[in-house]
């Protein structure tokens, strides 16, 4: 670990292994000391730490691994691995620790942290500056034996980055590990279970899913863990939806929210409770219950900080643009429309757009339009593999490439929908989250 710190340091400070060491120790002996078969002599050490600006014990103790350090690694995965972690605990975490493995487990954490807050900027910053450089070292963790706290928190990191891109073969996979290596009925067995369901849902694993869910519903009775209710029930109405069976997802859903009672935070759950109601009820044509799913969430976020309301306000003219859509309410989509041109925050809101757009403009017969939005959005659903918005795309696509003519892509985009309609089991849905 000595090593992969001073290769950081080196580069932060534009300095070459050569010039480090000029003077002091040949590099073949410095090589020999970050490999661990020379002891590093107090004398060195010191040269070191002055010429990269860090304090001795930044170097000597960089691969601790005794039983306090890595107390302390666990203590921060587990805080930071729980349900309630606050901005304040996050910001008052060091990002510089003697030991790597607390300082790294630290930064995986508060990545994983950033990425649920959606902080961007915070995210990107932390893997620029110095995440990246580890994650090229550490980065396949069963590749490489490293301390159990930062194992877990590698493990958790790598499969919140699999969930982003909808990688669920490889989050189950990690899910899997690191299960194994937690304690059943822990606040963080219980997420690692919650995240195996939704994979296995994604990957059509429906029989597994239902034994997760049978699992951890009997040990969240056994030990009265009644705040992961909610959480569960979330996670089960997903299975419910995937099975076809609407009206049990909509009932799971209804008992996610009584038991919101036990959340001493339940924003973050209500909001996915609404979202999934939503979703669910407008792909299913009930879009006026939709639109009063949507006006309830609405007068419930009147009671909220401005700044939840503003941050939450595209993603209700999403709800209300889909609707719509459902309804093929073209007056009312353009509404939605407006409003979203001027709220949009984010790259999912501007694909959105660019969606509605398209498909706008294909009502009206704009078909320079149409094609134009429509180009625009169809990388970004095929990255997110948004089996149905993929379904319209490709659909119209072909349709209007075929009345223009144009053989060979009216062709191509057939093709990609009989392909995507295989794989997607013949629905071209896509489960809500």
């Amino acid at each position: 670990m000595l090593k992969e710190r001073i290769e950081l340091l080196c580069k932060k400070k534009q300095i070459s292994r050569k010039d480090l060491v000029e003077g002091l120790v040949t590099q073949s002996h410095f090589a020999n000391i970050l490999a661990g078969r020379y002891p590093f002599a107090d004398d060195l050490a010191e040269h070191i730490a002055g010429r990269l600006g860090v304090p001795v014990t930044y170097l000597t103790k960089a691969a601790a691994t005794d039983e306090p350090t890595t107390q302390r690694a666990e203590s921060i995965f587990q805080t930071m691995s729980g349900q309630n972690v606050s901005e304040t605990y996050v910001d008052t975490l060091d990002d510089r620790d003697d030991a790597l493995v607390v300082e790294l487990t630290t930064s995986l954490m508060k990545a994983v942290y950033y990425q649920q807050m959606n902080n961007q900027s915070a995210y990107d910053y932390l893997h620029q500056s110095y995440l990246n450089h580890y994650l090229e070292k550490y980065g396949r963790s069963d590749e490489i034996e490293l301390p159990l706290p930062l194992k877990k928190a590698l493990l958790l990191y790598r499969i919140q980055h699999f969930r982003s891109k909808s990688s669920y073969s490889d989050v189950l996979n990690d899910v899997n590990r690191l299960n194994s290596l937690v304690e059943s009925g822990t606040e963080i067995w219980l997420t690692t279970q919650n995240i195996r369901m939704e994979a296995c849902v994604l990957l059509k694993q429906y029989e597994q899913a239902k034994q997760v869910f049978e699992q951890t519903m009997q040990q969240i009775v056994d030990d009265r863990l009644f705040h992961r209710l909610s959480g569960l029930y979330v996670a089960y109405s997903g299975y419910c939806f995937a099975m076809g069976l609407m009206q049990e997802a909509l009932r799971a859903l209804s008992m996610a929210e009584a038991n919101l009672v036990y959340l001493q935070q339940p924003g973050d759950v209500f909001t996915t409770i609404m979202n999934n109601r939503i979703v669910m009820l407008t792909m299913t044509g009930e879009s006026d219950k939709a639109l009063d799913e949507i006006a309830r969430f609405e007068s419930i976020l009147a009671n909220e900080p401005v700044e939840s309301q503003q941050l939450l306000e595209p993603v209700i003219t999403i709800y209300r643009c889909e609707a719509a859509f459902a309804q093929k309410n073209w007056g009312m989509l353009t509404q939605g429309i407006e409003r979203l041109r001027i709220s949009h925050t984010g790259t999912d809101q501007r694909m959105a757009l660019a969606f509605y757009e398209s498909q706008m403009a294909l009502a009206l017969e704009d078909m320079e339009i149409f094609q134009s939005r429509a180009l625009e959005c169809l990388p970004y659903f095929e990255a997110t593999q948004h089996a149905m918005r993929l379904e319209q795309l490709y659909e119209s696509l072909a349709v209007v490439s075929e009345e223009g003519r144009r053989y060979k892509e009216s062709s191509m985009y057939y093709r990609k929908l009989v392909y995507l309609l295989r794989n997607s089991g013949g629905g071209g849905s896509s489960s809500p989250n």
